[in-house]
């Protein structure tokens, strides 16, 4: 049985991302577990006055919306035999709620909302959903805002065709890849016009034994800018699933760079997993 935490605010854009994971495994056992991380606001700290401590009132009252969140699901979406739900109502920020819970315990996927936001407030509010992607050693599918499940019939993988170095890396896609039987393709958004070399093919045919299927496609893709060239492949192949591998950097290049994955990751028109190599 599979493991999926779904960390929710109880938004819509939230719910979303609950429903698509819960259409997306409907084949599957999992186990989903809700998470709630809740702050004191200025209402909480004025109600602590009518008895008991702050931490106690939010806990309740986080824990009285997960359990009528997981009524609403048994209720209204397309709830089946496969799947079971628990929930877990935690004090402090969900990054740091999240590292905690997957260090200590075996987790599959985590399913992320990805709030619309203007590129200012990118910069200067972050993201709670990159920082997941970027702290949290564990696969992420961001569901970005009004995202309907649509069936993943085309998978892209966007790659630099270099060794990975974790050749577990895929076992999150090779379930998808059971459900669906999509096709799938590697492919690299270039400034130039080229073609796979036979390095990059040997790549290739690795890649196809880690997801054991028989045939992979890669291509080279034509764009002077990575993210709208990814973006561009993304629409005209008609990819409904894009596939990031999150490769960790130097401190340096960290420091002068803004990753790839964040800034695709800003520009989402579909869902997008994020795998840890």
């Amino acid at each position: 049985m599979k493991t999926i935490l779904l960390p929710t605010d109880f938004s819509d854009n939230a719910k979303n991302a609950i429903r698509y994971a819960i259409e997306l495994y409907k084949n599957q056992e999992v186990n989903f577990i809700l998470l709630n991380a809740y702050h004191p606001t200025h209402d909480d700290m004025a109600n602590t006055i009518t008895g008991g401590s702050l931490n106690d009132l939010l806990n309740r009252a986080s824990e009285k919306q997960l359990q009528e969140l997981i009524n609403e699901i048994k209720i209204n979406y397309n709830y089946n035999k496969y799947h079971a739900f628990s929930y877990k109502s935690a004090f402090g920020s969900l990054v740091e709620i999240l590292k905690r819970f997957t260090e200590k315990h075996p987790v599959d996927l985590i399913v992320l909302g990805a709030k619309g936001m203007s590129a200012v407030e990118k910069i200067v509010f972050g993201s709670n959903t990159y920082a997941v992607i970027k702290e949290i050693d564990c696969p992420a599918l961001v569901i970005p805002d009004n995202t309907l499940f649509v069936k993943p019939a085309n998978i892209g993988i966007a790659t630099d065709f270099k060794e990975l170095k974790n050749k577990a890396i895929f076992s999150v896609l090779k379930s998808i890849k059971e459900d669906y039987q999509p096709k799938i393709t590697l492919f690299n958004v270039t400034e130039e016009d080229k073609s796979i070399t036979e390095k990059e093919s040997i790549f290739t045919e690795s890649i196809a034994n880690l997801l054991e299927i028989e045939h992979l496609s890669a291509d080279y893709f034509k764009n002077e800018d990575v993210i709208f060239g990814t973006n561009d492949f993304v629409n005209q192949r008609n990819i409904n699933l894009l596939v990031l591998i999150n490769k960790k950097r130097s401190f340096l290049q960290n420091l002068f760079h803004i990753s790839f994955t964040k800034q695709i990751a800003f520009h989402a028109e579909v869902p997008i997993l994020v795998l840890h190599d």
